[in-house]
């Protein structure tokens, strides 16, 4: 039978939530013991199947090269609260938090968004303007993205044509094979910049969103944690000395000139 008292039904519960949480961030920190106890240096990484795809795997060779011993598990479904009992070593997060953040140890890098193309499509492409005149390819989670350049760019896109695809890996695909621009992160795409796969013509302009960088307290001591945690910072989340806008801008005109 019901207590006839609401009050105290709603404690009830609050008590059964908070002993529940407790008993699941025992259980949670027995894995992470377990886990470490068996000696082996190995790294857990949580980030979104794109930054995995496209920012972490292209990359991560040459860190195997350096640290052959280390070993990495991924989690693509992983939050904050992963990290916080010690389930993660690492958490890569994009997009603006709420302050203060709930983890101590944080890097952060500035994300910056650029056209991309590829090498044959600069034949259309003189000027930041000229992006009017070819598709622009995006994913559905970023229908934004092309207006963040925009504004940056001071270009208007009334009258351009989108392409939306399911994921940013379709739409980079599209625009590796010439059927338009693509709007990207820098760090999403510097693999296939350096390929030659892909061109940035206008280069990479800063955007208020950020890239963070999240090191577990309960990870941030160990030795296989701390080299990735400076490997990410030098390789990753450092910004490439790519043009700017207006300096890859100066660079295209002058060049149409002569």
């Amino acid at each position: 039978m019901a207590s006839g008292n609401p009050g105290a039904v709603q404690s009830d519960g609050q008590q059964l939530k908070r002993s529940c949480a407790s008993a699941f961030t025992m259980l949670e920190k027995g894995c992470y013991e377990l886990r470490r106890s068996g000696g082996g240096r190995s790294v857990v990484v949580g980030c979104s199947t794109t930054f995995l795809s496209h920012g972490l795997l292209p990359r991560i060779g040459r860190f195997r090269q350096l640290y052959q011993d280390i070993d990495f598990a991924f989690e693509t479904d992983a939050d904050l609260d992963a990290l916080a009992v010690g389930a993660l070593d690492v958490l890569f997060v994009s997009g603006l938090l709420k302050r203060p953040l709930p983890v101590r140890e944080v890097h952060v890098s500035n994300e910056m968004i650029g056209p991309v193309c590829a090498p044959a499509t600069l034949e259309t492409i003189k000027s930041p303007v000229d992006v009017l005149a070819i598709p622009l390819l995006h994913e559905a989670a970023r229908l934004d993205g092309w207006s963040e350049w925009a504004n940056a760019a001071a270009i208007c896109l009334q009258g351009s044509r989108h392409v939306v695809f399911d994921t940013f890996s379709l739409a980079v695909e599209a625009a590796k094979s010439g059927l338009g621009a693509a709007i990207s992160s820098q760090i999403l795409v510097r693999s296939n910049l350096e390929k030659g796969e892909l061109v940035a013509p206008f280069g990479f302009v800063p955007i208020n969103r950020s890239i963070y960088m999240f090191v577990s307290g309960h990870a941030r001591n160990m030795a296989a944690v701390k080299e990735f945690e400076r490997w990410v910072l030098s390789e990753i989340l450092s910004q490439d000395p790519l043009p700017s806008l207006q300096v890859a801008t100066r660079e295209i005109e002058r060049a149409a000139l002569n």
